[in-house]
C-alpha cells in the first residue's frame, strides 16, 4: 500500500477516536450591558426653558451575542427609581434546561409604569439626527412607543455599536425611566467524555442498529446495557421506541419522560429533540394506526415549547 495513503488513513482513524472522545456544548451567559439607570426626561415644550425631551443609551454588544434585552418602567416626575432586575431574571431562566422561550419572556417581571415614553434602535449615523428632533431612522425591532413598561428582545442585531433613543411624548410633562440592557452570549465549548459515556454510545448506536433491523427485543437489551454505564436522553428514546413497536405502550410512555428529562439537560437538546421526532415520524408512516406513537410525539413538542 502507498505509504502517504496509509498516514492519511491513520490520521482519519486518529480524527475518528478524538471525535468520540470529545462532546461539543454550547453555553449561553448574560451579559449585563446597562445597570439600571435612572433618566430625567423633561416634556417637549418645557425642555425649551431647560432640560431635555430626548436622551440615548449606548449599547456595545459584546462578541458572540446571539440576542439581547431591554426593560425599562417609567414613573411622573423627577422621582421613582424601578427594581427591573432584568439580568437576575433572565439568568435564571439560562439556568433552566428549556432555556428562553417566548413564554418565558412574557413571564418577566417588569414594575408598573405611570407615564408613556418611546424608545428607538437607532445607529450612530441617525442618533444626532435623533437629538435635533430631525427626520431619522430606526430599526422596528428595538422600537416601544407610547408604552409605560416593557421588555424587548432584539435578535436581528447581533454586533457592533447602537443607541437606543429615548424620548419623552409628552409636551408637558416631565418623567422618569428606570432602564436596564442586557446581552445573551453563545460560545461553544468541547467537553472531554468518560469512558464510560464512550461505551455508553458504543452501545447505544448498536441498540439503534438492532432497532433498524427490526430486532426491538435486541435494541432493549443493548439500550439498557448503554443505560447502565451512563445515561443518554437519545438512548432511552430509542429504547422507548422500541417499547413502542412491541405494543408495551405504557413502559414506552415512562421512558420517553426520562428521556425527556436527560435530553433536556445534555448538550444540544434541540437537535436531539428534532432527531427524535423523525424517528417517531419515520414509524407513523409505515403504521400510522400506532396510537402510542403519536401520544408521545404531542408530549415532546410540548416540553420543546
Amino acid at each position: 500500500m502507498n505509504k502517504n495513503k496509509i498516514i492519511i488513513q491513520l490520521l482519519i482513524l486518529l480524527l475518528f477516536q478524538v471525535t468520540l472522545a470529545q462532546e461539543v456544548e454550547i453555553v449561553r451567559e448574560t451579559k449585563q450591558l446597562v445597570e439600571s439607570r435612572d433618566l430625567y426626561i423633561n416634556g417637549g415644550a418645557r425642555s425649551q426653558f431647560g432640560g431635555k425631551s430626548r436622551t440615548y443609551i449606548k449599547i456595545d454588544l459584546p462578541p458572540n451575542t446571539v440576542q439581547w434585552y431591554y426593560s425599562f418602567s417609567t414613573s411622573a416626575g423627577k422621582s421613582g427609581t424601578k427594581n427591573l432586575n432584568l439580568a437576575i431574571q433572565l439568568g435564571g431562566i439560562l439556568a433552566d434546561p428549556t432555556g428562553i422561550t417566548s413564554s418565558t419572556i412574557s413571564a418577566i417581571d417588569v414594575p408598573e409604569g405611570e407615564a408613556s415614553a418611546d424608545v428607538y434602535l437607532i445607529d450612530r449615523s441617525n442618533l444626532n439626527l435623533f437629538l435635533d428632533k430631525s427626520e431619522y431612522r430606526h430599526f422596528p425591532e428595538g422600537m416601544a412607543e407610547n408604552t409605560k413598561q416593557a421588555v424587548v428582545r432584539i435578535d436581528d442585531i447581533k454586533s457592533g455599536t447602537w443607541y437606543l433613543g429615548i424620548k419623552n411624548p409628552s409636551a408637558l410633562n416631565g418623567i422618569n425611566l428606570s432602564i436596564e440592557v442586557v446581552a445573551i452570549t453563545e460560545a461553544t465549548t468541547v467537553k472531554e467524555k468518560s469512558a464510560n459515556q464512550e461505551k455508553a454510545e458504543l452501545l447505544g448506536a448498536l441498540g439503534w442498529k438492532k432497532f433498524e433491523n427490526g430486532e426491538y427485543d435486541k435494541c432493549i437489551e443493548y439500550s439498557d446495557k448503554s443505560i447502565s454505564e451512563f445515561e443518554l436522553g437519545w438512548v432511552k428514546a430509542n429504547k422507548g421506541l422500541a417499547l413502542i413497536m412491541l405494543g408495551r405502550d405504557s413502559d414506552a410512555m415512562d421512558t420517553y419522560i426520562e428521556a425527556i428529562t436527560l435530553i433536556k439537560k445534555q448538550p444540544n437538546p434541540d437537535y436531539i429533540f428534532d432527531e427524535v421526532v423523525k424517528d417517531i415520524d419515520n414509524i407513523l408512516r409505515k403504521n400510522p394506526n400506532i396510537v402510542g406513537a403519536k401520544d408521545i410525539r404531542e408530549i415532546i413538542e410540548l416540553q420543546r415549547n
